[in-house]
């Protein structure tokens, strides 16, 4: 198993953000987490990616807990995990070239003539190559949203983290991303996305969980589903 996770709890003061959430992810899978506000979906995701520390509970990578291993080992895991952020988080002062390369650069220690190949490569399989040297203020939501994709991308991550990913884009750059999504898949990375995009989740998922009171409630092969508004609406 790509990705799983076991018993996951936090809380915030009083406020249990998450509840018991174990849940599993294989390779080239695309699972949506779905549910409404305040129910702990971005909580989830944040557990996941080591951006919050779990009350309880372990988060297993090839098998491996994160939270039982060495610091050394848990950040070579770490390493294998790409976070898309909702308001993509790019560098401003920064190029898209210079976005894409700095943690590859300084974290891998690539050299210069890898980094431009696989830059290239990254920007030609978002289907943007003529943005190279443009900065992120002069690009559109749906091509920062692609660039942050690219940038998550450019460390070879095993697994990848969406966080409302449709939130600031038009239809038309939702269909590109869904494109997207659909290649990464079909290169073996395992995918979690966490929407309130009911159309957008139907178009990329494998399989849905539907999330209320901090808690995974529902978890649906997206071929057993024959109305996933209806569903949406009860819970």
């Amino acid at each position: 198993m790509l990705l799983k996770t076991k018993g996951l709890t936090k809380s915030f003061l009083n406020n249990l953000a998450v509840n018991d959430v174990s849940i599993e992810l294989s390779q080239g899978e695309v699972l949506s987490i779905i549910g409404p506000s305040g129910s702990g979906k971005s909580t989830l995701l944040k557990l996941i990616n080591q951006l919050e520390t779990p009350d309880k509970g372990e988060v297993f990578i090839d098998g491996v807990s994160l939270q039982k291993s060495s610091k050394q080992i848990r950040n070579q895991y770490f390493q294998s995990i790409g976070f898309i952020f909702q308001d993509f988080a790019l560098f401003e002062h920064l190029t898209v070239k210079e976005n894409l390369e700095l943690s590859p650069r300084i974290v891998h220690k690539k050299d210069r003539n890898e980094l431009k190949i696989q830059t290239q490569s990254l920007l030609e399989l978002v289907g943007l190559p003529d943005k190279l040297d443009s900065y992120p203020i002069t690009l559109s939501g749906g091509q920062k949203q692609r660039i942050a994709i690219a940038r998550a991308l450019a460390t070879k991550p095993k697994i990848l983290l969406f966080d409302e990913p449709t939130s600031a884009l038009d239809v038309k750059s939702i269909d590109d991303l869904v494109s997207i999504i659909k290649k990464l898949k079909a290169e073996g990375i395992g995918i979690l996305i966490v929407t309130h995009d009911l159309r957008f989740a139907k178009l990329v998922s494998d399989r849905l969980l539907f999330m209320k009171n901090s808690s995974i409630i529902l978890n649906k092969d997206i071929n057993d589903i024959i109305d996933i508004d209806l569903i949406f609406d009860t819970l």
